[in-house]
């Protein structure tokens, strides 16, 4: 087992039986999914979350903001065996953080579920109302909240510390009330009590990515980010390298995600490398795949700041399950993974010269190149997969469920 990460052997009649009790007769449990901020086709909560549990028998629905695949709010649409409520979604961060909560609860509580499981922090007030209620509810904590609040830029600096004392405060009340707790990483699960809290790694779908051999590696020029869009997510260092990468002037980045704030994109197309970006929007699963099979190299890069160094970003399973090398941000956290199990390279990630010298090392040896990206295509097919999480979820499920 690599340091930085959790894999799990589900093997044993033992933890069989504890993953799946309660789940005998699970056809008519309503399962309520509730996110404020997320979109319709989010590829933990619909693709791994809700699916696992519809094939698992659960009748699930999917309360979130519309967007544009969802364009009227208030119909429900069944795509995969989920049923999809949209309600409004509220441009500003003040409607998404007030409005919009009480909007997606109201929303679940007209589908009359018996089990809620929400996504977002602001969420967890309600929750403790659905608690009242006589609901069982579940907070999937994705980020390390208390200690990314003391990075926001939208939060005054001499406000940051309290507001993150006050956000620990309450996940504490919210792990000790709640049903259960859905952990993203071993960083968050240790927050909460163990007899409550589930290790649910977001890590990529084996059965969702497969190396495309219609555009052999050899002949990609392109180097493929998703994912937000943001300063600390080394937009401005990402542009600049691909200006810098001389010697294979055909090479292109190929960007997918949102901007944060929605500004940012206007200064990056100010940039010199602007020029070979190919920027692609928010994207479906599908339109992620194609970028990935169109790509030679996927980059995985971080400002060095504290709430960062823990992280397990899905984009870097999500590459090395196309079998795609990865270069990653030099975090203890990335390097055990990355150049621990020889699938990448890692460089200061605020260091462009080095970021530019890493693609071009990438295509000048397109044969090592290829071998890496093997290499942690294998490393997700044997371990870091959604198939080996997707049991700790319905454990918890069934836990839950059992407790009736």
């Amino acid at each position: 087992m690599q340091r930085g990460f959790h894999v799990r052997e589900l093997e044993g009649a033992q933890r069989r039986d504890d993953c799946m009790q309660g789940l005998s007769q699970p056809d008519s449990i309503k399962v309520i999914h509730l996110s404020s901020g997320h979109y319709a086709d989010d590829g933990r909560i619909f693709w791994k979350e809700c699916l696992s549990l519809a094939r698992a028998g659960y009748d699930v629905t999917f309360v979130v903001p519309g967007d544009p695949c969802f364009r009227r709010e208030g119909v429900a649409i069944v795509q995969e065996g989920v049923t999809i409520v949209a309600v409004k979604r509220r441009s500003g961060r003040l409607g998404r953080m007030l409005a919009t909560p009480i909007e997606v609860v109201i929303a679940g509580l007209r589908r009359n579920g018996l089990i809620y499981h929400f996504h977002d922090p602001e969420l967890i007030p309600l929750g403790f109302l659905l608690r009242v209620l006589g609901k069982r509810v579940i907070y999937d904590a994705h980020e390390d909240q208390p200690r990314d609040l003391l990075f926001k830029n939208w939060i005054p600096r001499g406000l940051r510390r309290p507001v993150s004392v006050a956000a620990s405060v309450v996940e504490w009340i919210a792990g000790r009330t709640l049903s259960g707790v859905v952990a993203a990483t071993p960083v968050i699960a240790q927050r909460f009590p163990k007899r409550h809290v589930a290790l649910v790694q977001n890590f990529a779908l084996k059965s969702e990515f497969a190396v495309d051999e219609e555009v052999p590696p050899g002949e990609r020029r392109a180097v493929a980010y998703v994912g937000g869009i943001t300063a600390d997510r080394c937009a401005v260092e990402m542009i600049e390298a691909i200006a810098r990468v001389e010697r294979f002037p055909d090479v292109s980045l190929l960007i997918a995600g949102v901007a944060e704030p929605p500004s940012l994109v206007g200064e990056l197309a100010a940039l010199s490398g602007w020029s070979r970006v190919d920027f692609r929007g928010l994207q479906d699963r599908v339109g992620l795949r194609r970028l990935l099979a169109e790509s030679r190299v996927g980059l995985v890069l971080f400002h060095p700041l504290q709430s960062h160094f823990e992280r397990q970003p899905v984009k870097l399973f999500e590459y090395m399950a196309a079998g795609l090398p990865v270069i990653a941000a030099d975090f203890p956290r990335f390097r055990a993974i990355v150049e621990g199990n020889r699938c990448g390279l890692c460089v200061p990630p605020r260091d462009v010269a080095a970021i530019a010298a890493a693609i071009e090392w990438m295509f000048e040896h397109p044969a090592e190149a290829q071998e890496m990206g093997k290499r942690g295509r294998e490393l997700v097919m044997r371990s870091l997969n959604w198939e080996h999480e997707e049991q700790e979820l319905l454990g918890l499920y069934g836990r839950i469920v059992g407790a009736r």
